[in-house]
């Protein structure tokens, strides 16, 4: 017998627009989910919060890199300083 949970789609699939897109906003990922209950709705709220704080650390991570570093993924220091400024929740 199975049970009720793997009845259940996925939020992902449910979200296709949305799926594989962790930069979309909150209001993308929040309209995205209207017939959605609260859990699943807290659910998207937390991977979007999760999304901006990867970001968030990889941007700080761009800082550490030495400039040799930097050249051999194609971008300057001047780059690596305004992808690092970007708030968290902005692509």
């Amino acid at each position: 017998m199975l049970r009720k949970h793997l009845l259940r789609p996925s939020l992902l699939s449910l979200l296709p627009a949305v799926a594989g897109h962790a930069s979309h906003s909150l209001a993308d990922v929040w309209a995205g989910l209207p017939r959605l209950g609260l859990r699943a709705r807290l659910n998207g709220f937390g991977r979007w919060l999760a999304a901006g704080y990867r970001r968030y650390r990889q941007r700080r991570a761009l800082l550490a890199l030495s400039d040799a570093m930097l050249k051999d993924i194609g971008i300057s220091r001047a780059d690596a300083w305004h992808e690092a400024g970007k708030s968290w929740w902005q692509d």
